[in-house]
């Protein structure tokens, strides 16, 4: 397998992790998400919606738990992924597209432009930094 062929499978291996990601994300799925961010003390996530960044899983748990119970309905996708892979880390940007539905019933929807770092750990790329900004129209 030459170089290319390496590069192209290293980016279809994050992109793998991304899109679990989205689909974890959309599922409302904290388990599914557990596995899939790495635990490292300094990762962090930051939703549109957040003051400040959730540092370190316990945090960003609790952030994606309390996002997750005010919801009854999430979808997410991801348009326009842009990847970039240096040794051990990765990052791809692109936008985010949203459509959730509140315990109340109120529906919304949002395009945000987002950035997702991983980094690899045995052998596997894991999230380590989720920033989600709002497109101002």
């Amino acid at each position: 397998m030459g170089a290319a062929s390496g590069a192209w499978a290293a980016d279809a291996d994050v992109m793998a992790t991304n899109n679990a990601f989205y689909a974890a994300l959309s599922a409302r799925d904290v388990g599914i998400m557990k596995k899939l961010w790495s635990h490292n003390f300094d990762i962090q996530h930051i939703s549109p919606f957040d003051k400040a960044p959730a540092v370190g899983w316990d945090a960003v748990q609790k952030d994606l738990e309390g996002t997750f119970s005010n919801l009854s309905e999430l979808k997410v996708s991801f348009e326009q992924a842009h990847v970039k892979i240096n040794g051990d880390t990765a990052w791809i940007n692109g936008i985010e597209k949203a459509v959730w539905k509140n315990k109340a019933g109120e529906s919304g929807s949002a395009e945000v432009l987002g950035t997702n770092i991983f980094v690899m750990q045995s052998g596997h790329w894991m999230m380590s930094y989720h920033h989600a900004s709002m497109i101002h129209k």
